[in-house]
């Protein structure tokens, strides 16, 4: 049985990866839910309690330092006439139970501090007041200072306060900011901060700086990535519903991960409830382009409603051993024993679907349910937190364009069409998700917590472009066909302990930990590329109707082909830091951290191929009839006219390149120390350096290639400065050096493509990491709870950027380091309450900000004579690809308390950005300004129901990619998205 064993070089057995297990799926998904199930039924009987006390209630919040922010641990407050009390714990939070309902007031103290009380606070029946609290030290203020409740209620104000006292420049959205602008995700909720932008929906690109130079963590942890074509954490991944809030750190401490530059983004699950909580919603979404309307898809299993494949796009059973040989055709078709082999292999898949078909779009959905509690257990604090949600969106257009250009010499007054395609595209995504959370506190001064979160999303993905492609197809009339079928799924697991000890003994000493297992996995089953050609020729005969003459050309384009990808990264990180606090001098509070971290990720990238050749058949026009059974493998007798021959229709062959196929592996050890210091009381001093060593491997199971490594041991020095020019205004300044390093993909020596006609990518085993220099300057001033005006400027020098390099005429592309590259930029941010215009105006509230950039970057020496062979004027510089010369959010919202009524207008724009580096003298591709407009609002029925309602992307602008020359926009891509309609409902307790 010569043909059924071939000895591949792999360093492990792709068994396990391409086998793909449905059962170990499901049971992943099983026991999350099982385990969230479990919580829920104990927070559901924690709840029995509570809900027992229907005339009690609770007053909960936080005491902090007025000055410097800091959690007072130990505070004790006590409701005024009552002998009800509670200590605030690490955080500063506090909790009074079993308190009457009615008007109250409470009293914080704390020795060193000055008493402070809190009146004309109203306790309901089963529900928390929520007081956060500010007091003074008694150098300050010597007297009980009184103030009113309403004074202090407001989430998005308590958010500014910590960004008033935060040590380093950041900017951040609060889960009431997300909920009013009715984001269904973490990338969208992004298009709010300052100076970011979001690229197709899931990147997001902080200061015009490209995905390289951005940085995702999950509560302090890094996030593996799922992707192998990108350096960026995909953040369409996290729900919107299971978020506490997003900070965005735009300048380095060294108590970070030093490889981020434009902006480091922590997403936080939500926190513990003070008392019984649940909440459910829903929603139905409708899109004017796909939904009850024509829109492309195909046929998939039955589970792609949770983001899974149900096994249907599977590498079928014959072919799931990588060891497998398939007879090629020439043995096959003299060698009855191949010739059987083959035909089993080439039938073996069942689903023999290669185009789209046309369905009738629906309704996008979306629903989520949290549920949770604060008990206690030995007399300790206990809380517990479920959520889950679930949204599907679909959306499609059949009003797109795609097109390739070339500048074809000097003399050129016009971009010669190399190939533009009218394009077609419909798409159904399922985002999923949940997550658990629980702390304990043992003591005062101890708390210890666990965090379970379960993200899955699904898209599948019909495209038919058809057009003219003269550079590969000439000839009068001549045009082509391709089609892709995807689905891509993507699953994160993340499992995360965390503590937090205070040690009263050693001068209130602060040790955190964490320890977080997180892995991440995108599988691409059964991607398939189907691609024809076809011309109008004259028929015989006077009158007769023209005549379409298909054929399938494999010397112009690949033949039709099945890709099964699979990437998984997994991380182990690991963190410990210590705070020591100390009084230098007159009486000010210094702080010393140090610490250190570590982090080992894996990296595994597979790949098979598979492509459909035809021996004796040609194609006619209708795939299913060419792909369907009967024409695949050995054909029926009535082909068979050779004696000693057999004839065969569609036959498979194995494409796979071994080199596609490669492990990674990474180990970053961290220690730092840094120093918290006030100078004076409005002036403060932070910092300290941070050793980074790092070890990079990338080898491809093509022993003979040659592997990638990086091996570097970095000292990164951070310097912050905060001057208090008045109680509520900030100057800051900052320096610091950080890094970035190349991915794995991006090391691995191989070639890949994405779409016919595309660029071939090439990875690069030489690469470097880069070295950054930043500057930044603030002035901040938080006018009034809620309020804030903001203005910042930051330069960065870069050594040896990494960028994407046209390395040949034909297109290959690769990353390479080029010289330097430099980037400054401003931003503006203000958000302002109204009340003082008018006090008509006092639901009123406008927000925005605007960011403006600049940057440039070297272009290497090798692809710089390209381009000067046809533009011999073509600058040395070019700006940083993904970067925006200018990023405008405005948003205004009307927020009544006493009726319910929440309306919310918000417009998002960005500037031409560098989308894609042509090759020669072709000037590149730029994204062109499209406008986002969005209205959202809610109103309350009754007590714990409210209707929400949105409008998004009123404006409907073209999505459009062209290349501009003189003064003639030609056209990469064009398309729109649809304008979505939204109505829900919410209930909570």
């Amino acid at each position: 049985m010569p043909y059924m064993t071939k000895t591949y070089r792999y360093r492990n057995s792709l068994d396990a990866i391409y086998d793909r297990s449905r059962l170990a799926k499901s049971m992943r998904a099983v026991i999350f839910v099982a385990a969230l199930v479990a919580a829920l039924a104990l927070l559901a009987g924690t709840a029995m309690e509570v809900r027992g006390q229907a005339s009690m209630g609770r007053i909960s919040g936080t005491v902090v330092d007025a000055e410097t922010g800091d959690p007072l641990i130990g505070a004790t407050v006590v409701v005024v006439g009552l002998e009800l009390g509670a200590m605030a714990d690490l955080e500063g939070t506090y909790l009074i139970r079993n308190v009457p309902a009615g008007l109250h007031a409470v009293q914080v103290s704390m020795i060193g501090y000055a008493a402070k009380r809190i009146t004309e606070i109203q306790v309901e029946p089963d529900q928390v007041s929520r007081i956060d609290i500010t007091v003074e030290q008694e150098l300050i203020v010597a007297d009980v200072v009184e103030v009113t409740a309403r004074s202090l209620e407001n989430t998005e104000a308590s958010l500014l306060k910590q960004r008033q006292n935060a040590l380093s420049i950041s900017d951040a959205i609060s889960a009431e900011d997300i909920s009013r602008g009715a984001q269904g995700d973490v990338a969208a909720a992004m298009t709010r901060v300052t100076g970011a932008s979001v690229v197709d929906g899931k990147y997001v690109y902080i200061r015009g700086l490209g995905e390289r130079y951005s940085t995702a963590q999950l509560n302090g942890t890094s996030l593996p990535n799922a992707d192998p074509n990108s350096k960026s954490v995909q953040m369409d991944i996290f729900a919107a519903n299971l978020l506490d809030n997003i900070t965005t750190e735009k300048t380095f401490t060294p108590d970070k991960p030093g490889n981020f530059t434009g902006g480091s983004v922590n997403v936080k699950t939500k926190s513990l409830p003070e008392s019984f909580t649940m909440s459910f919603s829903s929603s139905t979404k409708y899109n004017t382009q796909s939904s009850f309307k024509d829109m492309l898809s195909y046929e998939g299993g039955e589970y792609d409603f949770l983001g899974f494949d149900d096994g249907t796009r599977d590498i079928p059973l014959p072919l799931r051993n990588p060891d497998v040989e398939i007879p090629s055709i020439t043995s096959a078709l003299r060698d009855p024993e191949a010739a059987q082999l083959l035909d089993l292999y080439s039938r073996s898949f069942t689903d023999k679907s290669m185009t789209p078909t046309t369905i009738e779009g629906g309704l996008g959905q979306s629903y989520a349910f949290s549920i949770g509690n604060q008990t206690e257990i030995a007399e300790r604090p206990f809380g517990m937190l479920g959520s889950v949600s679930y949204n599907r969106n679909i959306s499609a257009y059949d009003n797109g364009a795609s097109g390739i250009w070339k500048r074809v010499s000097r003399e050129a007054e016009g971009l010669n069409r190399e190939r533009f395609a009218t394009d077609m595209s419909g798409s159904e995504e399922v985002l999923w998700g949940g997550l658990v959370n629980a702390t304990y506190q043992p003591s005062i001064t101890h708390e210890i917590g666990v965090n379970v979160l379960y993200n899955r999303s699904g898209e599948k993905l019909s495209r038919f472009q058809t057009g003219a492609w003269p550079s590969s197809l000439p000839g009068e009339n001549v045009r082509y066909e391709t089609r892709v079928l995807s689905f891509i799924e993507r699953e994160m697991r993340s499992l995360q302990f965390r503590g937090k000890h205070v040690m009263p003994s050693v001068s209130n000493m602060e040790i955190e930990w964490t320890g977080a297992f997180i892995r991440s996995n995108q599988d691409e089953p059964d991607l398939r590329y189907f691609t024809n050609e076809f011309q109008t020729v004259d028929a015989a005969g006077e009158g007769a109707p023209d005549i379409d003459s298909y054929t399938i050309a494999l010397s112009n384009y690949a033949a039709p082909t099945r890709y099964f990808r699979n990437l998984e990264e997994s991380n182990r990180d690991f963190k410990l830091d210590v705070t020591l606090p100390f009084t230098p001098w007159s009486g000010l509070t210094a702080r010393m951290k140090f610490g250190g971290a570590y982090l080992d990720k894996d990296h595994t990238f597979r790949e098979r191929r598979f492509s459909f050749r035809q021996d004796a058949l040609q194609y006619r026009n209708d795939p299913v009839v060419f792909f369907s059974t009967v024409r695949t493998g050995i054909l029926p007798d009535e082909y068979q006219d050779t004696p000693g021959f057999t004839r065969f229709g569609n036959f498979v062959s194995e494409d796979s390149d071994l080199r596609n196929n490669y492990d990674g592996d990474q180990e970053i050890r961290a220690g730092y120390v840094m120093l918290d210091l006030p100078l004076t009381r409005r002036f403060k001093v932070t910092g300290g350096a941070r050793y980074e060593s790092t070890l990079l491997d990338v080898a491809s199971h093509e022993t003979t290639l040659t592997p990638g490594r990086l091996d570097e041991k970095d000292w990164l020095p951070s310097i912050n400065t905060v001057y208090q020019v008045v109680d509520n205004m900030n100057v800051r300044g900052a320096y610091s050096r950080t890094l970035a390093r190349p991915s794995f993909r991006e090391l691995a020596p191989f070639a890949s493509f994405l779409f016919v006609g595309d660029y071939i990518f090439v990875g690069n085993s030489d690469l470097k990491r880069t070295l950054i220099d930043n500057y930044d300057l603030r002035w901040e001033w938080f006018n009034r709870p809620g309020e804030i005006y903001a203005l910042s400027y930051f330069y960065k020098k870069f050594e040896n950027p990494i960028e994407r390099v046209i390395v040949t005429t034909n297109g290959e592309i690769q990353f390479q380091n080029v010289d330097r590259a430099l980037v400054s930029g401003l931003e503006l941010e203000f958000r302002k309450q109204l009340d003082q215009l008018h006090p008509s105006l006092g639901n009123f509230q406008l927000g925005g900000n605007l960011s403006l950039i600049s940057s440039q970057v070297d272009i290497a020496p090798s692809e710089l004579a390209i381009i000067r062979a046809l533009d011999p004027g073509a600058g040395e510089t070019r700006k940083l690809q993904g970067q925006s010369p200018y990023v405008v959010n405005i948003d205004a919202m009307y927020d009544n308390p006493d009726t319910g009524t929440l309306v919310s207008v918000h417009y998002n724009v960005f500037g031409e950005r560098l989308s894609e580096v042509s090759t020669g003298g072709t000037p590149n591709a730029f994204e062109q300004p499209a406008g986002m407009l969005d209205i959202t609002g809610s109103q309350r029925l009754w007590d714990r129901v409210t209707l929400k309602f949105s409008a998004k992307n009123l404006l409907d602008p073209d999505i459009k990619k062209v290349h501009p020359f003189n003064n003639e926009e030609y056209i990469r891509s064009l398309y729109k998205r649809g304008r979505t309609f939204s109505l829900g409902f919410s209930y909570g307790i």
